[in-house]
Formats: structure tokens, C-alpha cells, sequence
């Protein structure tokens, strides 16, 4: 079981048509390693970083109301969004979309769907049963779809369930 930095329990969400999984880094190569590429282009199958940097960088507009980004390079995305806001901070929780109605379509997609973009919980506050929604990046092929709708949706109902006792 992963140890999740983050002040509620966190749990996968889904419906029929989406599902929110904890979004996941592949470990930081080692020196030698990241001086061979490869082994930033494929990362372990578990990873989403990495695919979701493949997918949105083509698109530094996804950024333009967003605090942070675009960013140059996976590294630059680990280590200044990931390493930096979500990992240290117990009041961020960030997840992968994953849509349900599509394929996969690249290695280190989720079996059940193709990665549809990114949703998290930030400003959250076990003391004052608060949390927001953020950091929301529906990428390209599933804007205008069901998927930020879903999504939101999820979250919105995951933060109002009372608590299982």
C-alpha cells in the first residue's frame, strides 16, 4: 500500500465513464541513467507523469490560468510541480484521469482507459474539513466531453460522503 502525503485517506474514484487513480512519478533516474534518454522516455508502466508531460507539452496553452508551467522537460515537471507542490504539502492531492470509453493507446496508459488529463484536491484542511478543487488540465482530445464533468463530479462526491466509520 502507497503512503500518500495527504491529509484525507485516499482512495481511487470512478464511475461508467471515468476513473481518478492517485497520480504517480516514476522514481528520479540515477545519474548514469538520465544520461541515457531512453530511460526518460520510458518509464515504469505505473508512471503517469511521464505521459502526461508527452501529451500536454505540445500544448503550453493547457497552462495559461494555471500558476505553474508549462514546463521544458519531464525533470523540469517533477522537480518543480511534483517534487516541490503536490509531494511535500499534505494539503495537495493529485490525480490521473483516466477515461474509461477510450483505449489505451501508449504503454504506460492505465489498462482500463486512455489518460484523459489531471484533477487534484489542494488547499485542503483536515482541521477545517475543507479542500478545493484544482490544478484541472483536461488534455485536447477530451475537452468538450464528459471528462472534466466526470471528474469534478467525483471529487465533489468523494469530499461530501460522510466519512465511513
Amino acid at each position: 500500500m502507497v503512503d500518500y502525503n495527504f491529509c484525507f485517506p485516499v482512495r481511487e474514484l470512478s464511475n461508467d465513464r471515468i476513473k481518478l487513480v492517485p497520480f504517480s512519478v516514476p522514481p528520479s533516474p540515477a545519474p548514469k541513467e538520465k544520461e541515457n534518454i531512453q530511460n526518460l522516455i520510458q518509464p515504469q508502466a505505473s508512471a503517469h507523469a511521464p505521459e502526461f508531460f508527452a501529451l500536454s507539452s505540445p500544448h503550453p496553452s493547457l497552462y495559461a490560468h494555471i500558476p505553474r508551467g508549462p514546463y521544458t522537460s519531464l525533470d523540469d515537471f517533477r522537480t518543480n510541480f511534483i517534487d516541490s507542490t503536490v509531494e511535500p504539502d499534505p494539503a495537495w492531492q493529485l490525480y490521473a484521469i483516466i477515461d474509461k470509453t477510450k483505449p489505451t493507446s501508449h504503454p504506460t496508459d492505465d489498462a482500463s482507459g486512455a489518460l484523459a488529463g489531471v484533477i487534484g484536491y489542494l488547499s485542503s484542511s483536515k482541521a477545517h474539513l475543507s479542500a478545493e478543487i484544482g490544478f484541472l488540465i483536461t488534455l485536447p482530445a477530451f475537452q468538450r466531453t464528459h471528462v472534466t464533468s466526470n471528474a469534478v463530479g467525483l471529487l465533489l462526491q468523494y469530499a461530501l460522503d460522510a466519512p465511513e466509520d
